[in-house]
């Protein structure tokens, strides 16, 4: 039988720790975690977290069920979706905050969205409760399965000026990357660019590994529309060039009510890559990362490419959630 294209574990909660008032760090270890790994610097990784039903631990054996998936008419994630909720549980993404290889440790930073006025839904809620030892299921990247990349969009190529903007779902994604780049095989003292952060409070402004010639720069929402500072701060950052000879183009519409929108150099089709200017994905000069809520990030593209016209290899847009819309909706 074919290794399955998904790897569940079973983690448990060994530390937590309260980074501000929106941000809570959670340590998934334990002996379920074992076979767990990742081969290089996350950066951006994405994996899943499955949220247990009701106040409990993991009930049912999703590790058995991804083993034994062989219906070849249905994804793994297709079949799960079929089944109950109130036995699967819940499925959310999150980036890898760091992995500690030697302790078999995953560090998760979680966003908690609860206010006075609803709550954030079964990941946020989760992590609000969680305590030492509460276990739910992860599916990430197994230790003895080649994977390269898989799952890891930032890809800057050879550009020296980077910029790197999300809210506060993306703060996790962009501290991780943050501190890769500080690290082999990237040449920390040759970079420059920004870092734009949309965070709601003041207290969630946190200490941030950067490179010296990275400007960063929070944006705190307090009442004010979600995203429209980061917006602001991303027109205000990235200015046509007087001597630019790059043409805007069109761009298809994405209902992002109805789709994902991930819009990132590697997944780009043909006419995609067509699109915008003729320099070569490995010369590009300038490289961007924008990720969050999908109305900000779906204005934020269409400024960039189609009014500014920077080449669509050189940035990756993606939504990482909708507001109002909960994931797999």
């Amino acid at each position: 039988m074919p290794r399955p294209t998904a790897t569940a574990f079973e983690a448990e909660v060994t530390a937590i720790e309260d980074l501000s008032h929106s941000f809570r760090r959670v340590t998934l270890s334990g002996a379920g975690m074992e076979g767990f790994g990742i081969e290089h610097h996350p950066q951006d990784l994405r994996f899943k977290l499955i949220i247990p039903p009701g106040d409990g631990a993991p009930t049912f054996d999703l590790p058995s069920f991804l083993a034994n998936h062989e219906d070849p008419s249905l994804s793994w994630y297709q079949a799960w979706l079929q089944l109950d909720e109130d036995v699967r549980g819940s499925m959310r993404t999150y980036t890898v905050r760091e992995w500690r290889d030697a302790e078999r440790e995953l560090i998760v930073d979680m966003v908690l969205h609860t206010s006075e006025a609803s709550d954030g839904g079964p990941a946020s809620n989760w992590a609000t409760a969680a305590e030492i030892g509460s276990r739910l299921h992860v599916i990430g990247p197994a230790r003895d399965v080649p994977r390269g990349r898989g799952g890891i969009e930032f890809d800057p190529g050879t550009a020296r000026h980077l910029l790197l903007a999300g809210d506060e779902t993306a703060v996790p994604a962009i501290a991780s990357i943050l501190e890769s780049l500080t690290q082999p095989p990237f040449a920390a003292e040759t970079l420059t660019g920004h870092v734009i952060l949309e965070v709601p409070h003041a207290g969630d402004i946190l200490t941030l590994d950067v490179p010296a010639g990275m400007e960063v720069t929070w944006l705190v929402r307090g009442e004010r529309d979600h995203g429209d500072l980061m917006r602001a701060a991303v027109r205000e950052t990235v200015q046509p060039a007087p001597d630019s000879d790059a043409q805007a183009v069109d761009l298809d519409d994405i209902d992002i009510d109805a789709t994902i929108l991930w819009d990132v150099p590697r997944a780009l089709s043909g006419a995609a890559r067509n699109s915008g200017t003729d320099t070569p994905q490995g010369e590009r000069p300038f490289y961007a990362w924008i990720a969050g809520e999908a109305a900000a990030v779906k204005d934020i593209r269409r400024y960039l490419v189609q009014d500014i016209g920077i080449d669509r290899r050189q940035v990756a847009f993606m939504g990482y959630w909708r507001k109002g819309r909960a994931e797999g909706s």
